[in-house]
């Protein structure tokens, strides 16, 4: 530890000159380290001499723009080489300026509580590199400085200043939080907008993930007759809508046709999900084709909503319109029948064909609508049972041309042969008798729900699952990456995970109790991704973990020194969150540890989250998304998950 001054510690007389200083004037026009003694032999020795390479400490692995050295710490160092000729003990002074972006020197800044508001070193030997140690708060975050040093051997000051050194303090994670509102609700999942992503339990067989890859559909067509003319219902195909007036058909039919869910209808061709409804809507043609060459089309759009509304039970609405007008080619389109399936003790009960609301055949120039809802009943009379469903639909049709032949042709469109590539499973139901919810129910096992995070409460834990999710290469969580988080429910690997991410000791030694909101709140680490996810660093390879964070120099036991760093602390009137002081990051780390506010830990989670697994049903390997709830809004210098410094404004949406 350095000494402010020459003879020991200064007093605090004022913390600045009350006039600017040039900064370029000799070292001997402000002695801090003392008076220049004009003696015969101090005449006659040599003065001693400023390094010519001065520093600042800890650097970054990359500079600041305008070739600033970046230090990554509030804690900061500044270093200077110091030689004597004739091999006298010399002491060092530091003094710094704020500058403008070119490292012109603008205002003086005290950096220590003396007169002259510089450093000055213990005396050392010759060529001794001079360490001095800046109080922390004596220098602001994202702001240019420069240094130079003087040397004073006790009877002569060198003649001039070394070089200017630029600097400025950019933690690699500067994140400013919004203030919280401890009154702001818990957002739910149960209303969150649907997606169609197809998002598989960990290991289920299959495509784990995809949305809308390469189509796997087939055409499905009658007997060609004699002629070798044939009908067929070909592959789903988007195609513009016509525009023509329904006729038949009421607005009220309509929307009761989809049970009200108003992101399911007919206008345009999509297929969406949410953990209890399914909605797939396809642009099917129906065409006639004489020896494989199409003769004539009619364009339908076929809707099929399953709707999980019922402890052991669900239903499906089925539509069917025309998506343009009929042409003058087909005489007469008539549905004639529909056969439900499904698997095990699942069952569906046919409706008759009176149940359609909406006739069931169209001529040319019609464009009105039919629909027809059917129920699924399971057996849920066994307590600790798990079962898949994946229910399928058969639509019978008599399609009739319009030049004189009287025989109309038959076929049939099973739903199961023209799923949407990569989306083929997004319909499977898994339906359960175990304590995973309230009573007995069912979810699409392979629609990911989303758990929302309360950041207008408790912005400190939301602000790191933020920056861990958008600035390393694992994003967990993140929908818009396609990287969903795994629940992992086996308690005692959770303590193993979490104990290897968050030592006990781990926060309070890194933390800062001005992030604590009161006196009952005590600092806790917040690792992420969660411990209670196959995501966690701290679940090795061996045990099943997928992003396991191993030392640089090598091992196969994960260890929280290997995660991004972080803490939460009070800086001016807003908390931040910093990096830890010292370190960083490349921001290639798979995961983060945060020494933040207890309170803000646990209530980010604890009951909000258990409520959100009962809702959804959640079971081990189960995917989700994280929805942090935070923004930038823009307002981020440099990159994002580019190795750069991550300083952001957030806001809680």
């Amino acid at each position: 530890m350095l000494l402010f001054s020459a003879g020991g510690v200064a007093g605090a007389v004022e913390t600045a000159p009350a006039a600017q200083p040039d900064p370029n004037a000799a070292p001997s026009t402000r002695p801090a380290a003392g008076p220049e003694k004009a003696t015969r032999a101090a005449a006659a020795g040599a003065r001693p001499v400023s390094g010519k390479n001065p520093t600042a400490a800890p650097l970054s692995r990359n500079a600041a723009p305008g070739g600033f050295q970046r230090v990554t710490s509030q804690k900061v160092q500044l270093k200077n080489k110091v030689t004597d000729a004739d091999g006298d003990k010399s002491t060092l002074t530091f003094e710094v300026w704020t500058s403008d972006a070119a490292g012109n020197p603008l205002k003086k800044v005290s950096i220590a509580d003396n007169q002259w508001g510089v450093i000055v070193s213990p005396y050392v030997a010759s060529g001794t590199t001079v360490t001095a140690d800046v109080p922390v708060g004596k220098l602001a975050l994202n702001t240019n400085y420069v240094f130079h040093t003087s040397a004073f051997d006790g009877s002569l000051y060198e003649t001039s200043w070394s070089p200017w050194a630029k600097f400025r303090i950019e933690l690699p994670v500067d994140l400013t939080l919004p203030t919280p509102d401890y009154s702001a609700p818990d957002p739910t999942s149960l209303n969150t907008p649907p997606n169609y992503y197809q998002t598989k339990p960990l290991g289920s067989a299959g495509t784990p993930l995809s949305a809308r890859s390469p189509k796997s559909a087939v055409e499905q067509c009658s007997e060609a007759d004699a002629d070798g003319r044939q009908v067929c219902f070909g592959k789903s195909t988007p195609v513009a809508k016509g525009k023509a007036p329904k006729s038949g058909a009421k607005a009220a039919d309509v929307a009761a046709a989809t049970a009200g869910v108003e992101w399911c209808n007919t206008d345009f061709e999509s297929i969406l999900a949410t953990r209890f409804t399914e909605c797939d809507v396809r642009s099917v043609p129906v065409y006639i084709s004489m020896d494989g060459k199409i003769q004539a089309t009619a364009h339908f759009m076929f809707l099929r909503m399953l709707q999980l509304d019922g402890q052991n039970s669900f239903t499906e609405h089925l539509t069917i319109e025309p998506a343009q007008q009929i042409p003058p080619a087909f005489r007469e389109i008539n549905f004639v029948g529909v056969e439900h399936l499904c698997q095990g003790s699942c069952t569906p009960h046919e409706p008759d064909h009176s149940a359609w609301r909406g006739k069931t055949w169209w001529v040319p120039g019609e464009m009105h609508s039919a629909s027809l809802t059917t129920s699924y009943t399971w057996d849920a009379s066994v307590a600790g049972k798990t079962y898949l469903y994946k229910p399928d639909v058969k639509i019978d049709a008599n399609i009739l041309p319009a030049d004189g032949k009287i025989r109309p042709f038959m076929t049939g469109y099973q739903w199961s042969l023209d799923y949407d590539g990569g989306t083929e499973d997004l319909d499977q139901i898994r339906c359960d008798t175990t304590n995973a919810g309230p009573g007995t129910g069912c979810v699409f096992v392979n629609h990911a729900p989303t758990y929302i995070f309360n950041a207008k409460a408790y912005p400190q834990a939301a602000a790191h699952a933020w920056l861990i999710q958008k600035a390393t290469p694992k994003h967990p969580g993140s929908m818009a990456d396609q990287k969903p988080l795994y629940y992992m429910g086996d308690s005692a690997q959770n303590s193993r995970s979490r104990n290897r991410i968050c030592p006990t000791g781990w926060a309070a030694a890194n933390g800062d109790a001005s992030a604590l909101v009161d006196a009952a709140d005590a600092l806790n680490c917040d690792e992420f991704a969660f411990a209670s996810s196959y995501n966690s660093g701290g679940m090795s390879s061996a045990e099943g973990g997928l992003n396991p964070a191993l030392p640089p120099g090598g091992g196969t036991t994960p260890t929280g020194a290997a995660c991004i760093g972080t803490y939460a602390k009070k800086h001016g009137s807003m908390v931040h969150l910093f990096s830890l002081n010292g370190t960083d990051p490349t921001f290639s780390e798979v995961c983060g540890r945060s020494a933040i506010s207890g309170m803000h830990n646990q209530e980010s989670m604890g009951n909000h989250f258990a409520t959100f697994m009962r809702d959804m049903r959640i079971m081990d390997k189960d995917a989700y998304w994280l929805d942090t709830r935070m923004d930038d809004g823009g307002t981020c210098k440099y990159g994002i998950g580019g190795g750069q410094p991550v300083i952001c404004k957030l806001a809680a949406e």
